[in-house]
């Protein structure tokens, strides 16, 4: 009998641990490109650490530490983009993020544009591939491939593979989040 009432009391106290443990669940949508993984961080003091990382999207991520989290997610072939910043998750709660919520996709069509060895989206006024400065938001190495990013202003620069300079092809493509984009058709 005082076995039974240990091995109870032990069952009570993993369950408690159970359930203050914080669960990410991350909801995809049809309209993105297949994703790699999502990666949580945890940034405290300036220090940023892993948390937790998945490559399958059906099972809710465990947290087991405290917040604020910050969420990526990186497609197939392209860059990690942010999904969530200073994300807060209670105790004992599973977060529902819909990536739909939080992303759309912009797909260049490129019939009228040159060969391309590299599609790269840009922040506005990025000085574009190749030149000092620039940084790449997300990039693709074929045309009518859906890349995703947060929603804003973007511009789209094509990498001829040729070996010419790379080409802005479009400037001020608006992304709203759940949407996708279509640009050169």
């Amino acid at each position: 009998m005082r076995l039974a009432m240990i091995l109870t009391l032990l069952w009570v106290i993993s369950a408690e641990a159970a359930d203050s443990d914080r669960q990410l669940q991350v909801l995809t949508y049809r309209g993105l490109p297949p994703l790699e993984k999502v990666v949580v961080y945890q940034t405290k003091n300036n220090q940023r650490a892993t948390v937790a990382e998945s490559s399958t999207f059906d099972e809710p991520l465990v947290l087991r530490k405290e917040g604020p989290f910050e969420v990526w997610v990186k497609p197939k072939g392209g860059i990690a983009v942010p999904v969530a910043d200073k994300l807060i998750i209670g105790s004992g709660t599973t977060y529902d993020l819909k990536l739909a919520d939080r992303l759309g996709t912009i797909e260049v069509i490129g019939d009228d544009f040159p060969r391309a060895e590299r599609i790269v989206i840009t922040a506005l006024r990025d000085p574009g591939p190749g030149e000092r400065g620039h940084t790449p938001l997300q990039i693709a190495t074929a045309y009518r491939v859906p890349m995703c990013v947060p929603p804003g202003m973007y511009e789209v620069w094509v990498v001829p593979a040729n070996g010419a300079k790379a080409q802005r092809v479009e400037d001020n493509v608006r992304v709203q989040a759940g949407r996708s984009v279509k640009v050169g058709g």
